[in-house]
């Protein structure tokens, strides 16, 4: 039995490999993103040296009216961060998604509360080109303070290209 241990410590080691290895992307995606037929929401994705990448959702929240505006289907923005990426394929990336509040920038502290609502997966075809999934689903119980309290549960699929300047 002795012998055979240190051959199955080198099995179970080389069959956990994959799992802990990620893919290396085949390009650098950071840029804003976007569909031209849906103006009104984005991304912004940056991609590190090191091949993490956090994205920023700019959009509107339908939780809150604009009512400084005169049209009454108009909303006050809401920012969402996709983070803890992996790259499952090299042009395949996946991660959580985040809602969270804050104070402004002028103002000085850090009473932050983040919350974490779902899931998003991006697929990029090619340079330009790729499909952004998602499925956000906020957990029930959350407190009226909570950044994602009252967030309606939302999935999809959307083709994006990066945003021409």
């Amino acid at each position: 039995m002795m012998t055979f241990r240190p051959f199955l410590a080198a099995a179970l080691f080389a069959l956990a490999l994959p799992a802990a290895a990620q893919a290396v992307p085949n390009a650098n995606y950071s840029d804003m993103w976007w569909n031209a037929n849906e103006s009104g929401w984005g991304l912004s994705i940056m991609q590190h040296a090191n091949n993490k990448v956090f994205v920023v959702m700019y959009t509107y929240d339908p939780r809150l009216p604009d009512t400084t505006t005169a049209d009454g289907s108009d909303f006050k923005p809401l920012w969402i961060f996709l983070s803890d990426s992996t790259w499952v394929t090299p042009t395949q990336f996946t991660g959580r998604v985040y809602v969270a509040d804050g104070i402004p920038f002028f103002q000085t502290g850090s009473n932050t509360t983040i919350n974490d609502v779902g899931t998003f997966t991006f697929t990029f075809s090619d340079f330009s080109n790729a499909t952004f999934q998602y499925n956000i689903a906020p957990q029930g119980g959350l407190a009226a303070n909570a950044p994602a309290f009252g967030l309606p549960a939302f999935n999809g699929v959307k083709a994006i290209t990066r945003q021409p300047y």
